[in-house]
């Protein structure tokens, strides 16, 4: 389970996820410095000019908009300026609703580069930012920014609010570069300090884990995922694979059983990893009835290597007949498969059957298989079974000219001659 940061960083860093329109975050932007100490407002004019930039988005009037922000943007301000700060993030956002990355990424770089917010309004800009430059594949860029926000955020002789979010990033960056131990420590702080669970937060701890190979800490995130996502197939099998490791394999059988049940198992491997299982823990006829099940629903198809699983369960089960038809249908599609009609013919001997054993062995010869005496022998036994003297007496004959055979043979056919006095 090798983490992927070309897919995962997409979900968990993808800017989208703040869920929200520009417009309400240009809201938020205007409403914001009413929160803020008196130093940190923003100049009138600015102020009502954003309103404008707000006004002309939802219109749809964008080349309006820039024009308005470009003017701002460009115009002189003082150093650390908080004015400068506002706008630059403004244009930015509005530059990534755009689709304009680049340049996104550059008007935000500004306005943190100013300097001029306090860190509770910083943190959502560093966390924009930072998976901004994810997305557009500048890893160094959006750690670097990560690691310098939190030593700041360290030396506040106050928590600041949405930390939780800024050390899930920095977990997952460093998880990227496979340096798992540094990533663990970020997201078991990040998931400490969040008062609601986050599903993309235990599914990288859980990652993290699997891959420093901590499996019994595995197992408990496994059990948070699946214990907050019930509905989650994944979930179910992904705690079934670490009780697997952990040698729990009762806990193991129990969690694909239910997960079984609820109708989550949709790929083939599932059913016949399921199957397998209960074969393993000795119970052939429900391995058997998950087999048929999944093969009557078409969710696994019947070739050699289920057939011969299902046939396996059935004769596990001692219910060989089953098996036997399982074996006889396969051999519809595959007359020649060697390796099928000699277990045809074992469980066909087994079960009694002797028609059907004489037809195996003929189904084996038209096969050309070469038989070393064994299958002369058992079809000498069925014809006896089936009073049929004569055509016993010639395949006894067959299996006592046999190297290996010679001397079962040999023995049938004396009996047969004391038999008849």
């Amino acid at each position: 389970m090798e983490l992927q940061c070309s897919k995962q960083a997409r979900k968990l860093l993808n800017l989208r996820c703040f869920n929200m329109k520009i417009y309400k975050i240009f809201y938020l932007i205007l409403i914001l410095p009413s929160l803020m100490n008196a130093e940190e407002v923003l100049n009138e004019t600015v102020y009502w000019e954003l309103t404008r930039v707000d006004s002309k988005i939802e219109e749809k009037k964008f080349d309006e908009a820039e024009k308005i922000l470009k003017y701002w943007y460009k115009k002189s301000w003082r150093s650390r300026s908080y004015n400068k700060a506002v706008i630059a993030r403004t244009y930015g956002f509005f530059l990534y609703q755009q689709e304009r990355y680049d340049e996104a990424i550059e008007k935000l770089q500004v306005s943190y580069d100013e300097n001029a917010f306090p860190l509770q309004e910083a943190t959502t800009l560093v966390q924009a930012l930072a998976q901004l430059y994810t997305t557009q594949g500048d890893i160094p860029s959006a750690k670097e920014l990560l690691l310098d926000f939190i030593e700041d955020a360290n030396k506040s002789p106050k928590p600041v609010p949405g930390m939780h979010n800024i050390y899930a990033l920095t977990a997952l960056i460093y998880a990227s570069e496979k340096n798992y131990d540094l990533a663990y420590d970020y997201i078991n702080l990040a998931i400490s300090l969040s008062t609601s669970f986050r599903e993309d937060w235990y599914q990288l701890k859980f990652a993290i884990e699997y891959n420093k190979e901590d499996f019994l800490a595995a197992e408990v995130s496994a059990k948070e995922l699946l214990l907050n996502r019930p509905e989650k197939k994944r979930y179910y099998v992904q705690l079934s694979a670490v009780y697997n490791i952990l040698e729990k394999y009762d806990l193991s059988l129990a969690t694909m059983e239910v997960s079984y049940m609820k109708g989550l198992l949709d790929k083939p491997e599932e059913f016949t990893t399921l199957a397998s299982f209960y074969l393993y823990k000795k119970n052939p006829a429900m391995s058997a009835k998950v087999l048929e099940k999944a093969i009557s629903d078409e969710n696994i198809i019947f070739d050699n290597t289920n057939a011969k699983l299902l046939a396996d369960s059935w004769l596990f089960a001692k219910e060989r007949l089953k098996s036997l038809e399982v074996i006889d249908r396969s051999l519809g599609d595959d007359p020649d498969d060697i390796k099928l009609i000699k277990q045809y013919i074992n469980i066909a001997f087994s079960a009694f059957k002797w028609n059907e054993v004489i037809s195996g062995v003929q189904k084996a010869n038209e096969a050309g298989y070469e038989d070393d005496g064994k299958y002369a022998l058992m079809k000498g036994i069925a014809y006896f079974e089936m009073d049929l003297i004569k055509n016993a007496q010639n395949s006894f004959i067959e299996a006592s000219n046999s190297k290996k055979y010679k001397d079962q043979g040999a023995a049938w056919l004396e009996y047969l001659k004391a038999l008849n006095g």
